[in-house]
């Protein structure tokens, strides 16, 4: 079991203006969280300037692509972003509860993978399972893999089984990955750093989505699932209606032009809640 992409904020009170600045700033946080986090995210490389993503306008790229700075989103925090390549140094299970226990107040989004060797394709390891909690589930294959998605991809919570067609050098291994967003990738940190013995994550992990393929064999049992917060009813309420009632709205202004969704996101992240 790895770490394979984490995104976590620092808190920021000066706005970057340029791709210089951003750097400058970032360096100041990370300092102060701590060197160790300062190295992984670094890495002793060079950044360069990208595109931003809402509602961060000013982003770096590191040169070996592990890792992007975002910043100037008026939400007074810097948000980290480290791929795949960049957890290499989170291998260890010591180095990455060392890491993610430095910044679990920011964390935003975590994604732990499992690489299993096996022949077992990924159709069926999701068929085969003990219930049935997540019931959206979908298939893609292509010329280079097969993957499956069991619960929603737009959710902030689902697993993603996939292997790669040869020659790809993964080829023989099945990778089981799970994906936590927002307070939930807050939430499976903590439950792993708590954690003493990784096989008993694993285990419920695997329990959340009731994985019961003969290949799936952590070294300890465990009945327990993965524990997160509870969501209050309203706040589901509220959320749903999002969906359903004000994304199709801003949709259709977005087509005719009379709206601009990245000032309509700074302004949501400014909110103070009193009236404007």
């Amino acid at each position: 079991m790895h770490v394979d992409w984490l995104s976590f904020t620092l808190k920021e009170y000066q706005e970057p203006r340029t791709a210089m600045q951003l750097y400058k700033f970032a360096d100041i946080q990370l300092r102060k969280v701590g060197e160790h986090v300062r190295e992984v995210i670094f890495n002793k490389q060079g950044f360069d300037p990208c595109g931003g993503r809402a509602p961060y306008r000013v982003a770096i790229a590191r040169n070996d692509a592990g890792a992007r700075i975002y910043g100037s989103s008026h939400t007074e925090t810097i948000l980290f972003e480290i791929s795949g390549r960049g957890c290499e140094a989170l291998r260890s299970s010591e180095n990455a509860r060392i890491f993610l226990g430095s910044i679990l107040d920011g964390i935003t989004r975590l994604d732990v993978a499992i690489d299993i060797p096996s022949s077992v394709r990924p159709n069926q390891f999701c068929n085969s399972r003990e219930h049935e909690k997540f019931r959206s589930i979908s298939f893609i294959r292509s010329s280079t893999g097969e993957t499956v998605y069991v619960g929603s991809p737009k959710s902030d919570r689902f697993c993603r089984v996939y292997r790669y067609n040869p020659p790809h050098p993964r080829a023989h291994l099945l990778r089981v990955e799970f994906v936590f967003r927002r307070k939930l990738a807050r939430a499976a940190a903590e439950s792993y750093c708590k954690t003493e013995n990784e096989q008993d994550f694993i285990g419920s992990l695997g329990n959340t989505y009731g994985f019961n393929h003969e290949i799936w064999q952590p070294r300890t049992v465990t009945d327990e699932r993965l524990r997160v917060p509870v969501q209050e009813r309203k706040d589901s309420d509220t959320v749903a209606w999002l969906y359903r009632s004000v994304a199709p709205a801003l949709r259709r202004l977005m087509d005719t032009g009379t709206f601009d969704i990245v000032e309509f996101l700074d302004y949501v992240y400014n909110a103070t809640g009193e009236a404007q």
